[in-house]
């Protein structure tokens, strides 16, 4: 039987991200209380945050925080802890959903999944992050964006596609086509790189 590693930080911190919410749970690794709170995705909610977790008497550097890499919700908030000198470590939706499943835990809330991150910091204390370059970023979310943009166009073409074989009018078409025209020229434009 293994033991977990011996502790290299002195609170540990579990985020479970929303699209607008992070729902965060925290302990100390001899304590059996947790903390929790629910910020907003917003630069006060980051800053709330950070306060909470200082006020617990830890420097920043000997808090890990650990976050799963959904969507692109996370970015923000895991960039500002990384620059603010917490350690983050980001990992996947998977290794988060597999832990939880090894604790056979079955409830799901976002309180819980909060919980579960924070456990798998203490138990783990997984790799720590690094912010990528602001360049990585910037391409990333054009990629998201022409993604979409590809998506959209194609429901547009199955939208002219339906609309040929039902007596519509010319007028709905045209402007059903002055859409696609301009999602077409975006997407064109996020291929060649220009904004």
């Amino acid at each position: 039987m293994t033991s977990s590693p011996e502790p290299l930080y002195d609170l540990f911190v579990g985020i479970d991200i929303a699209a607008v919410t992070a729902s965060v749970a925290w302990k100390e690794p001899s304590r059996k209380i947790w903390h929790a709170l629910t910020i907003d995705q917003t630069p006060q909610g980051f800053q709330t945050l950070q306060q909470r977790l200082l006020a617990t008497g830890h420097s920043a550097k000997s808090i890990l925080v650990v976050m799963e890499a959904t969507g692109s919700y996370w970015m923000t908030l895991a960039t500002t802890l990384a620059q603010a000198g917490f350690a983050i470590s980001v990992i996947t939706p998977t290794q988060a959903h597999h832990f939880a499943k090894a604790l056979l835990k079955q409830a799901k809330t976002d309180a819980i999944d909060a919980q579960t991150l924070a456990q798998l910091a203490a138990l783990l204390q997984p790799a720590v992050w690094t912010p990528p370059p602001a360049i990585f970023v910037e391409l990333y979310q054009r990629l998201n964006e022409r993604e979409s943009l590809m998506h959209m166009r194609q429901q547009l073409r199955n939208q002219l596609h339906a609309l040929s074989h039902c007596p519509a009018r010319d007028c709905l078409r045209t402007h059903t086509h002055a859409i696609l025209d301009r999602v077409a020229d975006r997407t064109d434009v996020g291929r060649r790189g220009r904004a």
